[in-house]
């Protein structure tokens, strides 16, 4: 399957100075989607039919209603609550009919089954991973195909840990055989450069709390701990798509 190249969005991300620019643009995506369902689209019947069917995560549908647009998450939690009373009707008539401890516990059984099948799959995790796909392809396929996106990749702050396991795993897909264990060992060794560099940053931000330090310089270490975490877990991911 051919994948869509995004290079200018993935150039902006590598000239951002940011320590994981896929976490970024994996986070627009997000914004994008989460816009886009509580947009214009919410009245369009092929829209509500998906969201009847799929959906979306604990957490976006709580970013939905952090979005303020109560109208829109109204109308597609009325359709959607319907028809998960029809998908579980059958669990929730035997949880009502169950006459004894045993009777009970099949029911519960059935209806956490069955609860978790309607729950699984969300349609803003579905469409962040979509973008996250081609933006790991296309980092893939630019430091292959760009001496100067090479170079620039090499000097830049790397990425969150969880995001150099998934272009890891995706350089085969963009990469020529030949090109894959130089691709590996360079992205690691800019990964571990920068871990350094983070880890450093978070001791001198130690050290300055302590009296003996208090007038000497934060460098860049006055936010350490947040780029810290950054660095560790990332910033958004993808959850649970369809």
């Amino acid at each position: 399957m051919k994948i869509q190249l995004e290079t200018i969005p993935v150039w902006d991300g590598l000239n951002s100075g940011s320590e994981c620019f896929i976490c970024d643009l994996v986070k627009e995506a997000e914004e994008d989607a989460l816009s886009f369902y509580v947009g214009p689209s919410v009245m369009n019947p092929e829209t509500r039919i998906r969201v009847n069917e799929h959906g979306f995560c604990h957490a976006h549908w709580n970013a939905l209603v952090a979005k303020k647009k109560a109208q829109a998450v109204a109308l597609m939690s009325d359709t959607y609550l319907k028809r998960t009373r029809e998908l579980l009707e059958g669990e929730i008539n035997n949880l009502r009919k169950a006459k004894s401890g045993n009777q009970a516990q099949k029911a519960i059984k059935k209806f956490a089954e069955a609860l978790e099948k309607r729950e699984a799959g969300c349609l803003v995790c579905t469409s962040m991973e979509n973008r996250l796909e081609r933006y790991l392809y296309t980092t893939c396929y630019l430091w292959g195909d760009d001496p100067e996106f090479k170079m620039a990749l090499s000097k830049g702050k790397g990425f969150c840990l969880h995001h150099v396991s998934l272009l890891l795993q995706t350089a085969p897909k963009a990469l020529s055989s030949d090109k894959v264990a130089e691709f590996t060992c360079a992205l690691i060794e800019t990964q571990l450069k920068n871990l350094d560099r983070i880890a450093d940053e978070i001791h001198w931000m130690t050290q300055k709390y302590k009296s003996e330090n208090k007038d000497k310089p934060w460098g860049t270490s006055e936010d350490a701990h947040k780029r810290g975490v950054e660095k560790m877990v990332g910033k958004v991911r993808v959850i649970d798509p369809v």
